[in-house]
């Protein structure tokens, strides 16, 4: 027999789903704190713990002028390592010595960069050419032309004409740098001298035979009247043959005008 259903409870059922719409409201914020917080962590993290395999980063010296060796040095002692590059001549800087460097000082680069350095081959060489036997002008041209400069010039007795070389120093064949100063020792002369015939010679080449001596010329004489060509020797004083000291005076008359 069914029992009467009057008096039973009926119990009823809530539907839960206001509760569950405000749940998922707050979602997507708890979701961006979270983040925000991992996010926050990493960096702190990443600051106070480096990773041990990030590049560190050192200034590149200045390491010009010094020795390929000490610079060499220098750069190994900050983790650089250091290569030689172009070596050429120079002038003013010894040999070995930097002349430039790749990449430039004060560039921040990382440990175990290599930095190129360009060195001085010292100073170009050159060979000191014979000068024996020439005049002075002769010796200053030779030497400019070498590449080197005229040094002291001085004077010692001679058998050979006046204003000669008779030495330099460094002596002929030695290689020097360029620029070398190179000194000249001239003849003062013969200390007895025999004058030469300049008779019928032309002017100029009576002078330089006469300098060249070791003799003096005086004043010039001049003769319109003469019938030779214009600047030749017509005349001289002391005479052909005669003997003379070392500095004297010799007068010589020209035909023409001054």
């Amino acid at each position: 027999m069914t029992e009467p259903t009057a008096g039973k409870r009926r119990l009823s059922v809530r539907p839960r789903g206001g509760q569950g719409w405000k749940q998922g409201r707050f979602t997507p914020y708890l979701i961006a704190g979270a983040g925000g917080f991992l996010l926050a962590f990493l960096l702190v993290a990443a600051l106070v713990f480096p990773e041990d395999d990030a590049p560190q980063e050192v200034r590149v010296p200045s390491v010009l002028g010094l020795p390929f060796t000490d610079a060499e040095r220098r750069l190994t002692a900050i983790g650089l390592k250091s290569t030689l590059g172009e070596r050429r001549f120079a002038a003013d800087a010894p040999r070995s010595a930097v002349l430039a460097q790749n990449p430039v000082a004060g560039r921040r680069v990382n440990v175990g960069t290599e930095i190129v350095l360009d060195v001085s081959d010292g100073q170009e060489g050159t060979s000191v050419p014979v000068l024996n036997g020439l005049s002075r002008d002769d010796a200053e041209r030779a030497l400019r032309s070498a590449g080197l400069d005229v040094g002291d010039v001085t004077e010692e007795g001679s058998t050979v004409a006046r204003g000669v070389v008779l030495a330099a120093r460094p002596s002929a064949g030695q290689t020097v740098p360029a620029g070398t100063r190179v000194s000249l020792v001239l003849s003062t002369g013969p200390k007895e001298l025999t004058m030469p015939d300049v008779v019928g010679r032309d002017m100029g080449l009576a002078r330089s035979l006469i300098e060249q001596l070791g003799l003096v010329l005086g004043p010039i004489e001049y003769d319109s009247l003469s019938t030779v060509s214009t600047g030749t020797v017509i005349a001289q004083s002391p005479a052909a043959g005669a003997s003379l000291a070392g500095g004297s005076m010799v007068s010589i008359r020209v035909a023409g005008r001054p």
